[in-house]
């Protein structure tokens, strides 16, 4: 069970780091994303005209 502990975490840091250092860089910027439960899901990037407010709902509900 430790092996697959120690794989999974090595395989986890293999993953960002290539992330980090080989990656476009694009990853930094915020975006949005709605899941349904028949697994369908939606993603507005932020020159998408309803991101903004989508993210003003989204951090409003994070402040309450």
């Amino acid at each position: 069970m430790s092996k697959l502990v120690r794989l999974a975490v090595l395989a986890a840091l293999a993953i960002w780091a290539w992330r980090r250092f080989f990656g476009d860089g694009s990853s930094s910027r915020e975006r949005a994303g709605v899941s349904y439960a028949d697994g369908s899901s939606i993603v507005l990037e932020p020159s998408s005209a309803g991101f903004e407010r989508l993210a003003s709902i989204a951090r409003a509900g994070l402040r309450s």
